[in-house]
């Protein structure tokens, strides 16, 4: 098991963060998102930091794209993410 979480894991991390406050109005940006979120979950399994593969699966059991209309749990998942944000940065000292 990784001690600490690499600080480009981290990164990548923050990076789906942004996007998903750029996917809030876009169905595209959105996908992107949840895409984006799947490998995250898959990296930290193959990691052993299960405790954030479980908040990412909960993430994405609440994240579903929708065409033409703003997301109802837009506000829920943007403060998960920030959250798990948070707790990697801690985790990974930085």
């Amino acid at each position: 098991m990784v001690e600490n979480i690499p600080s480009e894991i981290v990164k990548d991390l923050q990076s789906a963060c942004q996007l998903h406050e750029q996917a809030i109005c876009n169905h595209d940006k959105c996908r992107e998102f949840s895409e984006s979120l799947s490998d995250l979950l898959v990296r930290f399994e193959d990691m052993k930091f299960y405790r954030i593969a479980d908040r990412l699966m909960s993430i994405l059991l609440n994240c579903k794209p929708k065409g033409a209309s703003h997301c109802e749990k837009a506000n829920l998942v943007g403060e998960m993410m920030k959250e798990i944000v948070k707790e990697a940065k801690n985790a990974a000292k930085i």
